[in-house]
């Protein structure tokens, strides 16, 4: 999904156009390093941690993430019209930093007319992905007990 250019890291896939390259973890680091001329990138988990611990860069660059997640979200909830878009992930920890650019950006995206999609975190401590896998097994298999 195209959501701007010159993004802060190139995507897996060589752009620089691309939501990956925007909202993703490693572009939250690139944008910190950005802020904090000289200093490395640290792990996206101690970026959270500083921004937890109200560093003004780590927020800001937490928040620009953010902006670009529900960039990438509003797409999605224009296009599918889910009731519900779950975040999952790492980013998750700092929900109370991020919660009200990801809502304002996806509430002002979405078209008038149109429903918007409730946005919320994973409750999910383990991977979110490999639960939401098993559920499907799980549920197809219930599914086909209960009609025999």
């Amino acid at each position: 999904m195209i959501v701007g250019s010159n993004a802060p890291v190139p995507c897996s896939c060589g752009n620089d156009d691309c939501w990956e390259a925007f909202a993703s973890e490693r572009a939250a680091t690139a944008r910190y390093q950005g802020l904090c001329e000289g200093e490395s990138a640290p792990s996206f988990d101690t970026l959270i941690e500083r921004a937890l611990a109200g560093e003004q860069e780590a927020k800001t660059a937490l928040t620009e993430t953010a902006r670009y997640l529900a960039i990438g979200i509003s797409n999605l909830v224009v296009g599918f019209s889910p009731e519900a878009v779950i975040v999952c992930g790492a980013i998750t920890r700092a929900w109370p930093l991020i919660e009200k650019t990801l809502t304002e950006k996806i509430e002002r995206s979405v078209r008038r007319g149109l429903p918007s999609a409730r946005i919320v975190r994973s409750t999910l401590t383990e991977d979110p992905t490999l639960m939401g896998a098993l559920s499907l097994v799980l549920a197809r298999k219930f599914a086909g007990a209960a009609a025999a």
